[in-house]
């Protein structure tokens, strides 16, 4: 009878941790997912014949207000066409431009997903209007060097500590060897009363 009572509580036990490593796992995954772009003005492959503003939205609120996001437009003859900064707006960037002559041009994004980590890309294009402007060596703002170049998303969290998947995957595992050890320690007691 107390061997039944010893082998009731283990398994509830083993339930419980059971569920608790099924709800780390399951917000670790959550948590280490990251923001994606989900629509631009112009998109992918356009071609436009007036264009006064780039416009990103993505899947979720962007962090960086502090001048982490950055959009820069590079034309066919490599100079900048975005005429101000990037503005951040919940899940959407947009930066003011004025194109130069026309053909192919790309647009330069980073952004701060919501988790943190940068994620980056670009979106080329073609123009087909008018010179609106003769362009700039550099972009406006000084953070925006490089911004198509940014450091591709990871799953190492920005602060240098664990990731909410190595987290889920070191509890599950201490989770693993607890019920384990009481198995072990139930069937020596077991043994022990027959």
């Amino acid at each position: 009878m107390r061997s039944r009572n010893a082998l009731r509580r283990v398994l509830a036990g083993a339930a419980v941790i059971a569920a608790a490593m099924t709800a780390a796992l399951g917000g670790a995954t959550a948590a280490s997912a990251h923001d994606s772009l989900v629509s631009s003005s112009p998109t992918e492959g356009d071609a436009v014949s007036t264009l006064s503003q780039v416009t990103l939205d993505f899947s979720a609120n962007l962090l960086g207000a502090d001048g982490g996001n950055v959009v820069i437009v590079v034309g066919p003859d490599g100079r900048h066409y975005e005429s101000a900064c990037t503005e951040l707006a919940g899940p959407s960037l947009t930066t003011e431009v004025a194109l130069g002559a026309p053909g192919a041009y790309q647009v330069e994004w980073r952004a701060v997903s919501s988790d943190g980590h940068p994620v980056s890309g670009v979106i080329p294009f073609t123009y087909t209007g008018e010179s609106t402007s003769s362009g700039a060596e550099q972009s406006p703002c000084a953070s925006a060097v490089g911004a198509g170049e940014a450091a591709p998303a990871s799953d190492a969290p920005a602060g240098g500590g664990m990731s909410g998947l190595t987290i889920g995957l070191l509890a599950g595992g201490g989770a693993v060897v607890i019920v384990g050890i009481l198995i072990v320690i139930i069937l020596r007691t077991r043994s022990r009363e027959d």
